[in-house]
């Protein structure tokens, strides 16, 4: 039993899934995203973010200030793959942008979902 399955069984609680973060940190610390998400048991996520970051010169940094990058994406087809359609959020909480960009992304998420539910 791997690490979140035992946390989460003794806490009897839920998780929620930063699909960003979690590509964010396996790019900036060197592991394997889908590795992780092996470990994670699928009926304790309920909830997953998405969001963008900033391309830095030796990291990225989770800013939430971006669309959702296309390898955070493909992990995200990933996530739900292995944890089924849980619903999802988009997170941007900098450099806002127009309305129509903002459900531009979230429509991306309902489609990848709908795939999901068929």
């Amino acid at each position: 039993m791997g690490v979140y399955s035992r946390i989460s069984k003794k806490a009897d609680c839920y998780l929620l899934l930063d699909v960003n973060n979690l590509y964010v940190n396996a790019i900036n610390n060197g592991f394997d995203p889908l590795i992780y998400l092996d470990g994670i048991p699928p009926q304790r996520v309920k909830q997953i973010h998405l969001a963008g970051y900033e391309e830095k010169e030796n990291y990225l940094l989770d800013t939430h200030g971006y669309p959702v990058h296309p390898p955070v994406w493909k992990l995200y087809q990933e996530a739900l793959a292995w944890f089924g359609a849980v619903p999802t959020l988009i997170e941007w909480d900098t450099d806002i942008l127009s309305f129509e960009v903002l459900m531009a992304e979230a429509n991306k998420a309902e489609k990848l979902l709908q795939k999901v539910n068929r």
